[in-house]
């Protein structure tokens, strides 16, 4: 069996990725699996992962680093009940040091497990580090962003659509020069053709080197971690005249704005939808620049809203702001927001179960 853990920063595009390419394993009726991975125990990602029908386990509140028991644990629920060839795991995404903490534990324990590390970045956001000008100025969450590179076998280029080829070329080039060793993949990953090359490519990796161990500062680790308010938050709404999408679709927008208007830096910034056999997922990252949202039209009277919010704040302050705007909306809409289930929080100092050098 085949394991592909995928890293890379908050917003990377990683679920996308991996969502199209089990569409495409099923297709060639190979049988997969996916685990996500977050700090909180609400997660948008396996939500999403679930609503095509896929396989899927979650390890929560904490890192897989730190999580490494649930994680072996969710590996062999997966292999026993659904038999995958191959299995995504993705982790949240401010964790790293993927080697020490996950591959070398694995190694030693599960040997049969052929490990592939696949490190995705959003080329948006490389880009704009590279030029200077990325609202990510804390060196802490640069530091944590360098180290998650590192350790790639695959270093996949994501979103390289939204890049001019002057910028894409700076940024391969930079790439190339910093990381010669890396495989390093250009992706738009709503490209059937682009996820067929990344699945190709791990398919004809046999070369699983002595991976080397980050050498990592975790005191500089942790302090990148906790610049971001992490907030989950479940809601139901409910309309006399069936438009709660339209009302969603405002809610997201104001959200998005305030957010703006704060001047708070997004890590990530997304929602799940669903109201009977419809749903949707809406997303936002560090480089979004419109509250415009596409949300499919759907008549219903009743929605559940799953949000995903990190932010680079306070959790006071991030969980006030998006309570403000759901406050205003119900005023606005002449709807009703029940809340369901909510949690603010900064992550906890990163304590892997394991590391081995």
């Amino acid at each position: 069996m085949k394991l592909v853990l995928v890293g890379g920063f908050l917003g990377s595009g990683k679920t996308t990725a991996i969502v199209k390419a089990c569409q495409q394993l099923i297709h060639q009726n190979k049988k997969v699996g996916v685990i996500t991975n977050d700090q909180g125990s609400q997660q948008v990602d396996s939500e999403y992962v679930k609503s095509f029908g896929i396989p899927a386990g979650e390890v929560a509140n904490g890192c897989f680093c730190c999580n490494y028991d649930q994680l072996d644990s969710e590996l062999q629920s997966l292999r026993e009940k659904d038999q995958p060839e191959i299995i995504f795991a993705e982790s949240v995404g401010s964790c790293t040091d993927l080697i020490a903490t996950l591959v070398k534990p694995l190694n030693n324990t599960r040997p049969d497990i052929k490990i592939v590390v696949s490190v995705f970045a959003d080329a948006e956001l490389l880009s704009s580090l590279i030029e200077g000008n990325s609202s990510f100025l804390e060196d802490s969450v640069r530091y944590l962003y360098r180290k998650q590179l590192e350790e790639a076998d695959f270093l996949v280029l994501n979103k390289t659509d939204l890049l001019k080829p002057k910028q894409l070329g700076t940024v391969d080039k930079v790439l190339k020069s910093a990381y010669p060793n890396k495989i390093i993949l250009h992706q738009n990953s709503l490209r059937d053709q682009d996820i067929s090359r990344w699945l190709e490519s791990m398919e004809q990796f046999t070369q699983y080197p002595k991976r080397n161990s980050l050498t990592l500062d975790y005191d500089v680790y942790g302090e990148a971690e906790g610049k971001l308010a992490w907030l989950d938050k479940r809601i139901t709404i409910t309309t006399a005249n069936d438009n709660c999408v339209f009302v969603i679709r405002k809610i997201i927008g104001s959200i998005f704005n305030q957010i703006q208007t704060h001047h708070f830096t997004i890590g990530h910034l997304k929602f799940f939808l669903a109201a009977d056999d419809w749903n949707e997922k809406v997303s936002f990252t560090t480089t979004s620049t419109s509250e415009d949202v596409s949300i499919r039209d759907h008549r219903t009277n009743s929605i559940r809203v799953l949000i995903n919010a990190r932010v680079q704040t306070n959790p006071m302050s991030l969980e006030k702001l998006v309570d403000d705007v759901l406050t205003k909306a119900e005023g606005a809409y002449q709807c009703t927001i029940v809340t369901e289930n909510r949690s603010s929080y900064k992550p906890d100092y990163p304590r892997p179960t394991h590391r081995m050098g």
